[in-house]
C-alpha cells in the first residue's frame, strides 16, 4: 500500500510523516505499540473528524518518521518529547492530546511534561505501569480475559503466541515475522472478536500493520515491563477523560481507576462490554464519551 502523507521537518535535519483527518480544534492522537504507524488509526479518526482536526503523527521510527538517536527514547518520555517538536513545527499552539494503550501512557505523560499546549487529555485503553509494577489485581483481570477466550477455535494459537511473545520478538530477523504475531493474538485483545467492527479493524492490522523492528526489540528488551507513569500523574493539570472497556485484558478497570485516582482532574470512564479496542468495538459510546468530554 503506498502511503500518501505529509512530512514536516525537525532539529537536527529529522523528519516526522503525519496526516490530518477532520476540521476544526486541533487533536493529538498518540498511536499504541510503540512501532506502529499512525495510520491504523484512521477509523478513530473518522469517528471524531466532525468535532476535531484529528493529527495522525507517525512516532519515532515508524512510518517516514525519524528514529531516536538514543534507544532509550522509544520510552513514554522520548515519544511525548518527539510529538511536542511536532506540534511546534506544525504551528500548532494549544491541542487536545490523546492516545490508545501506549499512546494513552504517552498522552498523559505529554499532559504532564507540557501543561501550556494541553488543552485537556483523553487516554484511552491505558496501563499506570509495566508488568512489574502493575498489581495482582491488574494480573487477576488479565487472566479472567484471556479465559473468557479459551473454548474459542484460535485460542491455542493465539495463547501460545502471547505467552512466547517477548522471546519471538527478540529472535525475531524480519518486522514481518512481528507482524504475523500480532495478527494472531488481536483476537485477544476484543471482547468479542465478531462484531463487525472488530473485523474491520483486524483486517486492517493484518493488511497494513508495519512494526519498526527495532522500537519493538528495545521495548521487549525490558523496556516496557519497568515504565511506570504514576510519578508524573500529579503534575497533569488538564482536564482529563480516562476511556476504559470493561474487558481490556491490558489495561482494564484497574489501571483506569489508579489513574483517574492521580490525575487531580480526571473523570473515568467505563466501557460495558468492551475489550482493549474501544473504537473499534464500541465506536459511538466511543464517539460519545469524548465529545461529551470535549464539550
Amino acid at each position: 500500500m503506498t502511503e500518501l502523507r505529509d512530512l514536516v521537518e525537525l532539529p537536527g535535519g529529522r523528519q516526522a510523516s503525519y496526516e490530518v483527518i477532520g476540521e476544526g480544534e486541533p487533536a493529538l492522537y498518540f498511536m499504541g505499540g510503540p512501532g506502529f504507524s499512525a495510520s491504523l488509526l484512521r477509523d478513530d479518526a473518522e469517528l471524531l473528524s466532525d468535532r476535531f482536526a484529528v493529527h495522525l503523527i507517525d512516532p519515532p521510527g515508524s512510518g517516514h518518521s525519524s528514529p531516536p538517536q538514543d534507544p532509550s527514547d522509544y520510552d513514554h518520555l522520548g515519544h511525548a518529547r518527539f510529538y511536542d517538536e511536532v506540534r511546534q513545527a506544525l504551528g500548532i499552539d494549544r491541542a487536545t492530546i490523546m492516545g490508545g494503550s501506549f499512546g494513552g501512557v504517552v498522552a498523559v505523560s505529554y499532559a504532564a511534561l507540557f501543561p501550556e499546549p494541553t488543552t485537556r487529555c483523553i487516554a484511552i485503553s491505558t496501563r499506570v505501569a509495566g508488568e512489574e509494577v502493575a498489581g495482582e489485581e491488574a494480573a487477576e483481570e488479565m487472566r479472567a480475559m484471556l479465559a473468557r477466550h479459551s473454548a474459542a477455535p484460535w485460542f491455542s494459537e493465539a495463547e501460545e503466541t502471547w505467552n512466547t511473545w517477548t522471546e519471538r520478538v527478540l529472535a525475531a530477523t524480519e518486522s514481518s515475522q512481528v507482524d504475523e504475531m500480532m495478527s494472531v493474538v488481536l483476537p485477544l485483545y476484543t471482547a468479542d472478536p465478531d462484531r463487525p467492527g472488530v473485523v474491520r479493524m483486524i483486517e486492517i492490522y493484518r493488511r497494513e500493520g508495519r512494526t519498526n523492528l527495532d522500537a519493538a526489540k528495545v521495548w521487549e528488551s525490558g523496556l516496557w515491563q519497568r515504565i511506570d507513569v504514576r510519578p508524573l500523574l500529579g503534575d497533569v493539570q488538564a482536564p482529563t477523560l480516562v476511556l476504559t472497556g470493561e474487558l481490556d485484558l491490558i489495561c482494564g478497570p484497574t489501571h483506569a481507576r489508579a489513574l483517574a485516582h492521580a490525575i487531580p482532574h480526571a473523570t473515568v470512564e467505563i466501557i460495558p462490554d468492551c475489550g482493549h479496542m474501544i473504537a473499534a468495538e464500541r465506536p459511538v459510546e466511543f464517539k460519545r464519551a469524548i465529545e461529551a468530554f470535549a464539550s
